[in-house]
């Protein structure tokens, strides 16, 4: 078995490193600290596959060397926040933090241009943040995104930033596998961060160093309000509804069964919305590129075992 074969790396050992340290550690610390560390598993799979894929380098040098430092360093902080304890907020603003530093390592632009990218990645990390642990709507955008920007990272020539995406993808499912259809776990601060962070990384890096326009990128970002905008769909429809249709869905709502049917039918509506993104990106990276020849995959970073 070759252990460089794209589908070894980019798919089958992020998957199994990620489903199986999830499920050891959700079975070793029980059922309380299990649920809440378990997703840890997630952040060892993400560093590992970045390891593996781009080296461990010190100091590193191109940019795609930093993207395992970048890794490591936002699970590190993921599990000192969960070890506290914190509030989303202060998850939010300690990622914020990281993603500012990580942006300042990754590229040297104009202020006014680092400013945005900053905002921009300050809006995604919120949108994952405040999504509830309990669910796995934010593991779902995480996968459909990455699974985008492997695609876009194709399309415009860089086979290194391609398995490097679809190996995040690859994590986070096999993380998501604990929390749907059946939850098991929380998706907490010490896999979310890594995984929101390192999605923002590849996102920068794609920008960087591959021809990938402007927007088809804004719009893989916009994949992120996927959850935002099926909760605001579910209450306008709420607010709209007959007196007695909304008396009875608050009456079931109360009962509980709804809330087992949103943590099956959520993730899969939420993913949904996703993927209308993701198409559309990937509409225009096609449509922009109809008129130019095709990626070479000439990437200097990476020499391909196909």
């Amino acid at each position: 078995m070759d252990l460089h074969h794209p589908l070894f790396q980019s798919l089958l050992l992020p998957l199994l490193v990620a489903f199986t340290v999830t499920g050891m550690l959700r079975g070793a610390l029980g059922g309380v600290q299990g649920r809440r560390w378990a997703v840890a598993g997630v952040a060892v799979a993400i560093v590992g596959a970045a390891v593996w894929l781009l080296g461990w380098r010190l100091p590193p040098g191109a940019l795609t060397e930093r993207l395992p430092w970048i890794y490591a360093a936002a699970a590190l902080v993921g599990l000192v926040l969960e070890a506290l304890h914190a509030s989303r907020r202060t998850e939010w603003l300690a990622a914020g933090i990281l993603w500012a530093l990580a942006l300042a390592t990754l590229a040297a632009k104009p202020l006014p241009l680092m400013i945005g990218l900053w905002l921009l990645g300050l809006a995604v990390i919120r949108a994952v943040l405040r999504e509830h642990a309990a669910r796995a709507d934010a593991a779902a955008v995480l996968v459909v995104a990455s699974l985008g920007l492997a695609a876009v990272a194709m399309r415009s020539g860089s086979a290194l930033l391609f398995e490097s995406s679809l190996a995040l993808a690859a994590a986070v499912a096999g993380g998501a596998l604990w929390l749907w259809p059946f939850v098991r776990l929380a998706f907490g601060a010490s896999g979310a961060i890594v995984a929101v962070l390192a999605w923002l990384a590849l996102w920068v890096a794609t920008a960087l160093l591959t021809d990938a326009r402007p927007l088809p990128l804004g719009l893989l970002a916009g994949a992120f309000t996927s959850g935002p905008m099926v909760r605001w769909t579910r209450r306008h429809l709420r607010r709209t509804a007959l007196p007695a249709t909304a008396t009875a869905t608050a009456s079931a709502r109360s009962a509980g069964p709804s809330a087992t049917a949103r943590t099956w039918v959520e993730p899969l509506i939420v993913a949904a919305v996703a993927l209308i993104w993701v198409a559309a990106a990937l509409a225009l990276t096609y449509a922009e590129a109809a008129g130019a020849p095709a990626g070479t995959m000439d990437d200097p970073y990476y020499k391909p075992r196909w």
